[in-house]
């Protein structure tokens, strides 16, 4: 390959940026932490210090180490060898199958009162159309029909940062035109309380909501010095993650009482409720556009990417041949049509729990307990990794101390999982 080649495929600071920002920024998360009222600031703050500080501490370091194609995967294969490799590419797989209804919910939830307010909370149109997306999504990457990292990274920003940024406008413009914050804003507020306990199992999905970072590591052999360029790029992206993630849960809570911010519907509610105070209803629907837009290209980026990853372990592991089965097109067809029928059953949860609300929270615990079992796993890696080389007094404290934490928190967040919401025990 000639230098001029190389240098078009290499990826510079605001691309790992733009990467890692899109890949762990939801609105899907932002009516959950919402329940907490202001004192969603407090859990982000201790999540930040003691669980997302940690992991870009630990994925700058670890890839300076390693920099590498293969990110995580390579970590935990390099610390407790193959079969930790394929637990770790399990566990992923596990919790994005699971994460996946609850995405595509989140779309036909965003979908349904754009064409009808009956259709909101009507769980037939959202497993009827989830299942339509997501199997359509999957024949045409069977197809060969592939996203290339710019779109996938343009859909992204045109429905996650864009409407972030929007969202945070209109609280701070809901305050400055005079009208009360739905939340008290007050320096008591910031402490939890018995309402907040009652509510402990969301921490785990705010913690899921801070997962992903270290995916820039993916694309360490695409970077152009990737050993000054990637510490800059995490603390970049941490600090603006953290920023847009917790300032656009709370401005929901500001426009709208966080009691009554539901977990499917609840961020177009909140809109809804912003564009009738100022009779804008019309720019709603654009909205609800870039959300879907954006939601649909990040789904089917992670489809496609861990139906690659998994096709591969499972050919090393002399799995069935259909699926490690590569179509004409050299895309896992039997991968991707094992997904789509796996996908199918857990959507279907949606019509054995009382309402829409309830399953949704169900399967929200459950991706976040595999999620946070995963990183259970590359703090344990990371601690075995780093301290394998010669470094600073402080530094091998730090090997211990930080991923100490994130290990103690992952395993908080598993278990205060476990524990239902208020509203699932009335």
């Amino acid at each position: 390959m000639s230098p001029n080649n190389n240098q078009k495929q290499s990826l510079g600071l605001l691309s790992l940026v733009l990467i890692a920002v899109v890949s762990v920024d939801s609105l899907r998360n932002l009516p959950i932490a919402a329940q907490y009222g202001f004192s969603l600031v407090t859990f982000y703050a201790i999540a930040g210090l003691t669980f997302f500080l940690p992991l870009a501490w630990i994925t700058a370091r670890l890839v300076k180490q390693y920099p590498e194609l293969g990110g995580s995967y390579v970590w935990i294969k390099r610390a407790f060898g193959h079969r930790f490799g394929y637990l770790s590419i399990l566990l992923q797989w596990l919790y994005n199958m699971i994460w996946y209804p609850t995405i595509f919910a989140f779309i036909t939830a965003t979908l349904a009162p754009l064409i009808s307010h009956d259709l909101e909370n009507n769980k037939w149109f959202i497993l009827i159309t989830s299942l339509v997306l997501f199997w359509l999504l999957s024949f045409l990457h069977c197809k060969g029909i592939r996203t290339s990292s710019w779109i996938s990274g343009f859909s992204a920003i045109i429905g996650t940062l864009i409407p972030m940024l929007l969202i945070i406008s209109f609280a701070v413009y809901w305050l400055l035109s005079g009208k009360p914050s739905a939340t008290p804003l007050t320096w008591s507020a910031l402490l939890p309380g018995s309402y907040d306990f009652k509510n402990i199992g969301f921490f785990s999905n705010i913690l899921f909501s801070l997962l992903g970072l270290e995916v820039i590591a993916m694309h360490a052999s695409n970077v152009y010095n990737p050993r000054k360029t990637y510490p800059v790029a995490l603390g970049i992206s941490a600090i603006l993650i953290l920023l847009t993630i917790m300032c656009s849960s709370l401005a929901l809570c500001v426009i709208m009482p966080a009691e009554k911010i539901i977990l499917v519907s609840g961020l177009i509610d909140v809109l809804q409720v912003f564009f009738s105070a100022y009779h804008i209803q019309n720019i709603s629907t654009i909205i609800g556009a870039c959300i879907i837009i954006g939601s649909l290209g990040i789904a089917s980026s992670w489809m496609i990417g861990l139906a690659r990853g998994l096709q591969v372990a499972l050919s090393s592991m002399n799995a069935p041949d259909w699926l490690q089965r590569l179509n004409k097109n050299q895309m896992p067809s039997g991968v991707l049509f094992f997904q789509a029928v796996v996908f199918s059953f857990l959507l279907c949860s949606f019509l054995f729990f009382p309402n829409i609300n309830h399953s949704y929270w169900i399967l929200s615990a459950i991706t976040a307990q595999f999620a946070l079992s995963y990183y259970v796993l590359l703090f344990l890696a990371s601690i075995k990794l780093l301290r394998q080389k010669k470094q600073s007094p402080i530094n091998n404290i730090l090997s211990i101390v930080l991923p100490g934490m994130g290990i103690i928190i992952g395993l908080l967040g598993v278990i205060v999982g476990f524990i239902p919401p208020d509203f699932m025990v009335k």
